[in-house]
């Protein structure tokens, strides 16, 4: 059984996109892996849980944005 083209492109732009979002998702990683460290430590001081949550919201939204941004249109 033969594929059509249109099937062939559609296919295509699916494992584009999957690629496309993996690149996008490593740099996250990176970031969100090198603020563990900070993560783990800022909670337990009072003046910089305030800061820990910024962090966790910044890597939030950048997930976000990223997987938003991602999505078929």
């Amino acid at each position: 059984m033969r594929s059509t083209w249109p099937t062939l492109i559609t296919g295509a732009r699916w494992a584009q996109r999957v690629f496309i979002v993996l690149l996008a998702l490593l740099p996250l990683l990176v970031v969100t892996l090198a603020s563990v460290p900070a993560l783990a430590v800022l909670p337990f001081f009072p003046r910089h849980s305030i800061r820990a949550r910024a962090i966790v919201r910044q890597l939030i939204e950048w997930t976000r944005t990223t997987l938003v941004s991602s999505r078929h249109r």
